[in-house]
Parts: C-alpha cells; sequence; structure tokens
C-alpha cells in the first residue's frame, strides 16, 4: 500500500511538472521572468476570444411584455480562431411590463485556434483547442416613457457582468467583472395594410476591468441604432452597435447586424448574422427560440 501511494506521488508530480511547462511560451513572448503572465495579455476584444468582450444587443427604448426563456447556439468565423457556443437567457417583466429582469449566459463554448490567433493573443494553451464557460449577466430594464402623446418610447438598462467566465489563460475570458448602462429611445411607425417599422437608438457607458496596472479599467462610450421591419408576425432587423474605449488597443469593436424571425404567441424563432466591422475577433451565426410563458403576471 506504502509503495503504491508513492508510486501514485512521482506519477502526479511529474504530471504538474509537464502542464506548467510554459518555456515555449516564455520564448515566445520572451517574458523577463519576473512579470505575472497576464500582464503579456491585451484585454480588449481584439485580443481575445468573440464571447470575452461582447457586444451588447442593441436596446430599442421598450421593455418586452412577454416572460420567455430563451436557448440557441452561436457559430463564430475567423480566419484562425473557430468557436461554437450555446447560450441561455431568461426574462421575466413586472408591474405591466414597466420594469424587468433578465439573466444571460454562455454555460459552455468550443474553440480552435492557430499559432498566429494563439501568439497575437499572448495564449498560454498550446494546442489552441479546447472549452471554457462563460460570463454571466444580470440585467435590469425600467421602462421610462411608453406610448405618451407623440413622443418616442425611452427605457434604461444597467447590466452587470460577473468574473465567471474561465480559462483566461487561453484568452478566452477576462476573469474580471464588468457592467454597462444605456438609455434608449424608439417609436413604432404604421404603414400600410400589415406592415409596420420601429426606429430607435441608445447611448450609454460600458466599462471592464484590465491587467494594466496604469489602466485597472477601461471606460467606454456604448452606442448603438437601427431599425425593425415587421409583417404580420415576421421582422427583419438591421441595427448598427459598438463601444468606444480610450485605451486604444483593440478596444474600439463595431458590428453591424441583421435577424430574420418569427413572432408567435408561444414562440418566437430567429436567425441573425453579426458583421465585424472593426475591433472584433469573427463573424457570427446565432440560431436561438425563445418560449414564452403569455400567463405571466409580473
Amino acid at each position: 500500500m506504502k509503495k503504491a501511494l508513492i508510486f501514485i506521488l512521482v506519477i502526479s508530480s511529474f504530471t504538474c511538472q509537464a502542464q506548467i511547462d510554459y518555456s515555449w511560451w516564455n520564448q515566445i513572448h520572451h517574458w523577463d521572468g519576473i512579470t505575472s503572465w497576464q500582464n503579456y495579455m491585451t484585454i480588449s476584444s481584439a485580443y481575445l476570444g468573440p464571447n470575452a468582450l461582447p457586444v451588447p444587443e442593441n436596446s430599442k427604448g421598450i421593455v418586452d411584455s412577454s416572460a420567455q426563456f430563451e436557448i440557441g447556439g452561436d457559430l463564430h468565423f475567423n480566419k484562425g480562431d473557430h468557436t461554437q457556443d450555446g447560450f441561455v437567457r431568461g426574462f421575466l417583466p413586472f408591474n405591466e411590463h414597466r420594469f424587468a429582469l433578465s439573466l444571460e449566459v454562455i454555460p459552455i463554448e468550443f474553440f480552435q485556434t492557430d499559432t498566429i490567433i494563439r501568439d497575437m493573443r499572448a495564449s498560454r494553451g498550446r494546442g489552441g483547442k479546447g472549452k471554457a464557460g462563460g460570463d454571466i449577466y444580470f440585467t435590469t430594464y425600467v421602462q421610462v416613457l411608453r406610448d405618451y402623446a407623440n413622443l418616442p418610447d425611452i427605457s434604461i438598462r444597467a447590466a452587470l457582468r460577473t468574473a465567471s467566465g474561465t480559462n483566461l489563460g487561453e484568452a478566452r475570458y477576462t476573469d474580471g467583472p464588468g457592467y454597462y448602462f444605456d438609455l434608449s429611445i424608439g417609436k413604432n411607425i404604421k404603414l400600410k395594410n400589415d406592415w409596420s417599422m420601429r426606429w430607435y437608438g441608445m447611448i450609454g457607458f460600458y466599462v471592464y476591468q484590465t491587467f494594466d496596472i496604469l489602466h485597472l479599467q477601461d471606460d467606454c462610450l456604448l452606442y448603438g441604432g437601427g431599425i425593425d421591419l415587421n409583417y404580420k408576425n415576421f421582422f427583419l432587423s438591421e441595427e448598427l452597435t459598438g463601444y468606444s474605449g480610450y485605451l486604444k488597443n483593440g478596444d474600439k469593436p463595431q458590428v453591424f447586424r441583421s435577424s430574420l424571425g418569427w413572432n408567435g404567441k408561444k414562440v418566437l424563432v430567429k436567425v441573425s448574422l453579426q458583421n465585424a466591422i472593426r475591433d472584433f475577433p469573427s463573424e457570427r451565426v446565432r440560431f436561438s427560440v425563445a418560449i414564452k410563458i403569455p400567463k405571466w403576471r409580473g
């Protein structure tokens, strides 16, 4: 029994040594032997995985009236980073949808990066292949003005991101908290027959933690706008959104999103395409299904 225990300890020791052998990384990034490896990373949207510092969806000036449970999946396309993930989102409105809470998370993502992307991000994953768990977002929505006279709808949104994302070593998540808040306006316009449209815009603030001892957080201007075109239960959305930081290290991501979907009484189905304009690592295709809870009375 004693010999077996010694054998297990020896094998475990060799395994641990193999896991912490980063001599290849030290050589590539000219490690000085003192500075933490985290300080060799660039904490910005351009130098991390696509789910680390995503551009928030546009807020449209109105709080949704339906309680929903949404589930879906993403395919991210980048020449050197192929990522697939699943996500879930819960949304609950209260007080005649004047106020709402939501929770969103990507429970798991799978990725494969080439050596060029790996080294550009200072990733410590030599093989470039693996999986990670995502951050959790808690969001509050408040309806400030709705259907009043001929004025646009106005709403406020505030979101908190936890530091629950894993695999910082392979540049998948930041292992740090963040938050954003915005004010949005929007207005429905009735067109001919069963057609209608909604225009909307938002402005806000986006903040996340970095590992730069001189700049412990990046403060960003959050902005966006778009148009929804509706015909009966079908809709088409076109929107531009992004945020702009002050560190100038790839922290000014901007994306264009197109969505097509069907919004029924109990089910919402949507397919969306996200095109990266600048400082974002990949294109994205998203498919999601939301189950509505029509009898919910918050």
